[in-house]
């Protein structure tokens, strides 16, 4: 009888030594997934998409009506801080430079009636535009003086941009690769103008 009593003590202690694994092993599956998902949404909101990062601000340039008038006689108004303001609305700030590189985002823009080209650069998410053409840029953004003109008097400069490239007035070509406008942070840009 002592033996029975012993091979059923036994048994019950396999049975729940069974069970305890079964449960340790779900409870480190769900640890698992629950890390998994940490590691890839704290990558794609401090790395894809910064959403933490505030913009700078950057007086917006006054264009005025004389101006435009400038502008569809055929002389060159836009200037760079226009560029640097459009930039820094459409979420320039967010991107970064590629983690040990120097290489810093770069967006040339490119205006289509006059042919004038700015680039922008954006250092400890600080956009700097000047003009010239781009060394090693990112992304091309290309629009006439009258398009930049209607997006500056707009209320809201963002709006404005979607729908200037909705319309076919803003065209935006991918120069670098995926993999590298994502690490600098271009998706924060492509959301925006989605």
């Amino acid at each position: 009888m002592g033996n029975i009593n012993k091979g059923r003590r036994s048994a019950a202690k396999r049975r729940f030594r069974e069970k305890l694994h079964k449960v340790i092993g779900c409870i480190l599956a769900v640890i698992a997934i629950v890390l998994v998902i940490a590691v890839f949404g704290g990558a794609y909101y401090l790395i894809i998409a910064p959403s933490m990062v505030s913009k700078p601000f950057i007086e917006k340039p006054v264009l005025s009506e004389s101006e435009l008038s400038s502008i569809e006689a055929g002389e060159n108004v836009i200037g760079s801080e226009h560029i640097n303001y459009i930039v820094n609305e459409i979420g320039a700030y967010k991107l970064k430079k590629l983690l040990g590189t120097d290489r810093y985002p770069i967006i040339e823009s490119v205006i289509t009636d006059s042919g004038e080209k700015f680039y922008s650069y954006v250092k400890d998410h600080m956009p700097i535009t000047g003009e010239g053409d781009a060394k090693d840029e990112d992304i091309i953004i290309r629009g006439s003086q009258k398009t930049i003109f209607n997006i500056l008097s707009s209320d809201n400069v963002l709006s404005a941009v979607k729908k200037a490239k909705d319309n076919g007035e803003v065209e935006v070509e991918l120069v670098s690769d995926m993999k590298t406008l994502a690490a600098k942070g271009y998706l924060s840009i492509y959301d925006n103008l989605r």
